[in-house]
């Protein structure tokens, strides 16, 4: 207990004057609802003055973030050292907010439990100012002792305060008496959430992983977990249930096709291996390839038509919508114009016109993946910037595992319907359609101030899609786009200095397994050589798989004609090789497709490939996708198939049938095991 000074403060206003007075800040108050949040930051917001501190505090909201609903009232609050933060703040403001509180710019946050699981904040003190909750699930509960001593921990952190203040302002007597038991030192029992994902998720995977072949050697594995033990000794009855839930589990698997009996031993099946790899929940998984199996050719002829449908399929999956889901959808206000609007839509499944919910999810999703600015997102869907973020990443985490799915051999989906989905996730996953995607990566990338998805689409609007069109424009066109000229030229360096959109994982695996058979030097040299030195380096690395003939026809001496010709049996491909490297990051779509006219004279059967270095632009992608004459193929992809073809994981006939698949190039349709597992 510690003495604050005269009376104590009945409502949280006066607690935190009184903190300030006695110098305790700065404070955090941890409020149930967004809603409270803004209504107290507000409120309290109103007796502050402004300060310089602040105004600079400001000043970076308004550099580094783009606008939301919550732009106006986040800098007002900032010019007086008050801040708000919940789920409803997109990542730009959050970053900014938790930079201005770690530099001590904020003496006064008002935060939703988003904030509980910070580390390193200066607070020195914690505000309480309700204990039984009033609204949701827990509505008429009390908070826990262990959510109590996670988001009081905010307080007093090591190398930062000597001390930390933890104040609870109870309403009642039982509030009290609460309060008293929070404060104990006992601690709550710790409790397993092992089988919180499902149990046909976990047996799956303890196959898939080799850890269990059969049912005895599964539940072996359960009895050696902290829940086996906990159960044991407190509901042994428990534990024959789970025996019967995982014999129920493992014939599940059998029948729909994800394990298969092997004699007396289970095994995955490639269905099964696929699903295991994403964390997609089974019963997702098995709701995609029906999807897959129903809706294949519609898929394959107008995919941009079933966007919408896609989406919709995804929140209404397992994953979103069964009984225990991995991932959640955002609570907001009812609206029901987001019902209407997806009746109005041919869309994969059937509509549930009684799940507002879902339905207010899916079209903030869909609006989101087309660019529309957050504003707009809110006002018709009432899913906030931050929320549409979070939900939008795990929506496109689904995708991202809908597209592993679909190159599985039984599904008999072609490329296109690989790349179609890769495109759709990665449209999701970072909010704008393929024309934004290149410089917005690239700003992210080089943390560009204030350029995210909104400004990516005002430079599309502008007719500036790649990042060739963003060195080739005037620096006062770019300042009147992006509205800063910090920006503007923050942005040109980051595409002059630009190399290559991300590093690829693949390319350390790939030295060292060349190493053990004898190719480093070959592979070395691909991964540095550009231009006519890169394609006598990849000629030289082919030419170490003896089964096929790989003939040079660009010899220097010959015009406009493909750089190499591969040969295996009656299959032959011709491969152009284009890089690019600083100030040309990515190779453009008149260089991939420059193959095509290369090659006019030959022989129609032969397959046309453009080998590309580092990587190509989204508009090549989004064009390939569609496209049933030509391959694109990546520099890291190449370089993975032909080591698995010399170290002997996949055929050369294996490799020649992938290349020959029209689109881009996917490496989860070649077998063999990846490099990096080696």
């Amino acid at each position: 207990m510690v003495d604050i000074g005269g009376e104590a403060p009945s409502n949280v206003e006066n607690a935190i004057s009184k903190l300030l007075s006695l110098g305790r800040g700065p404070i955090l108050v941890f409020t149930e609802s967004r809603r409270e949040a803004t209504q107290l930051a507000q409120s309290f917001s109103r007796s502050r003055p402004k300060q310089n501190r602040g105004i600079e505090l400001s000043n970076q909201l308004e550099l580094f973030s783009e606008p939301t609903e919550s732009s106006n009232s986040l800098r007002e609050h900032a010019e007086r050292h008050v801040a708000f933060h919940t789920a409803d703040l997109s990542p730009q403001e959050r970053q900014v907010i938790e930079r201005g509180i770690s530099e001590g710019n904020i003496d006064v946050c008002f935060a939703t439990t988003t904030l509980a699981a910070g580390v390193n904040f200066p607070f020195k003190s914690i505000i309480f100012w309700k204990l039984t909750y009033k609204w949701g699930d827990r509505a008429g509960s009390r908070i826990a002792r262990w959510d109590y001593r996670n988001m009081s921990g905010r307080a007093g952190r090591l190398g930062m305060h000597s001390e930390g203040f933890s104040i609870i302002i109870p309403r009642s007597q039982l509030e009290l008496q609460h309060a008293n038991q929070l404060v104990l030192p006992e601690n709550d029992q710790l409790e397993s959430r092992y089988f919180s994902v499902g149990l046909r998720k976990t047996v799956l995977a303890i196959i898939a992983a080799g850890l269990a072949a059969n049912y005895d050697s599964v539940i072996g594995f359960f009895k050696n977990t902290l829940y086996w033990y906990q159960t044991l000794e407190s509901n042994p009855v428990k534990l024959q249930a789970l025996e019967v839930k995982t014999r129920e589990s493992i014939d599940w698997l059998m029948k729909h096709n994800l394990i298969v009996s092997e004699g007396t031993e289970l095994a995955v099946t490639p269905f099964g291996a696929v699903t295991a790899s994403t964390g997609l929940l089974p019963s997702t998984a098995v709701q995609f390839a029906n999807l897959l199996a129903d809706h294949h050719d519609r898929l394959e002829e107008s995919f941009e038509e079933s966007v919408l449908g896609l989406i919709h399929a995804v929140v209404m999956s397992d994953e979103f919508s069964g009984e225990r889901p991995t991932r959640f959808l955002t609570y907001q206000p009812a609206e029901y114009e987001s019902v209407s609007y997806l009746r109005g839509e041919d869309l994969l499944l059937t509509l549930n016109a009684t799940n507002v919910r879902a339905a207010q999810c899916v079209h903030a999703v869909f609006l989101f993946s087309q660019g529309e600015q957050e504003r707009k997102i809110a006002y018709k869907t009432k899913v906030s910037s931050g929320q549409i973020h979070r939900l939008s990443n795990d929506v496109a985490w689904v995708l991202e595992g809908l597209q592993k799915l679909s190159c599985v051999p039984e599904f008999n989906c072609s490329q296109n319907i690989t790349n179609q989905l890769g495109m759709l996730s990665r449209m999701v996953r970072w909010g704008a359609p393929a024309d934004a995607l290149d410089v917005l990566r690239v700003a992210q990338k080089y943390q560009v101030p204030g350029v995210g998805r909104q400004r990516a689409m005002a430079l599309v609007a502008q007719g500036i899609t790649t990042l060739k069109d963003v060195l080739a424009s005037g620096m006062d066109k770019l300042i009147s786009i992006l509205r800063n000229a910090t920006r503007a030229e923050a942005l040109v360096e980051a595409v002059e200095s630009v190399s290559g959109i991300t590093e690829d994982r693949l390319t350390n695996a790939h030295t060292r397994v060349a190493k053990t058979v004898g190719v480093e030097a070959l592979v070395d040299n691909c991964n540095k050589s550009f231009d006519t030195d890169y394609e006598v380096a990849i000629l030289e690395l082919l030419k170490e798989e003896t089964s096929w003939i790989v003939t040079e026809v660009d010899d220097g001496r010959r015009q406009n004609v493909p750089d190499l010709m591969l040969q295996l049996g009656n299959k032959t491909v011709l491969i152009e090789c284009k890089t690019t490297h600083k100030k040309n990051p990515l190779i453009g779509k008149e260089e991939a497709w420059a193959v095509l006219q290369k090659s006019a004279d030959f022989n129609p059967t032969y397959r046309r490939i453009t080998l590309g270095k580092p990587h190509f632009d989204e508009t090549c992608k989004r064009k390939v996708a569609g496209a049933h004459d030509i391959t694109l193929i990546e520099h890291t992809v190449f370089i993975e198939g032909v080591l698995r073809v010399v170290l002997g994981l996949v055929s050369a006939e294996a490799f020649i049938e992938w290349l020959e698949q029209p689109g881009l190039s996917d490496l989860n349709r070649l077998g063999g095991k990846p490099t990096y597992q080696q």
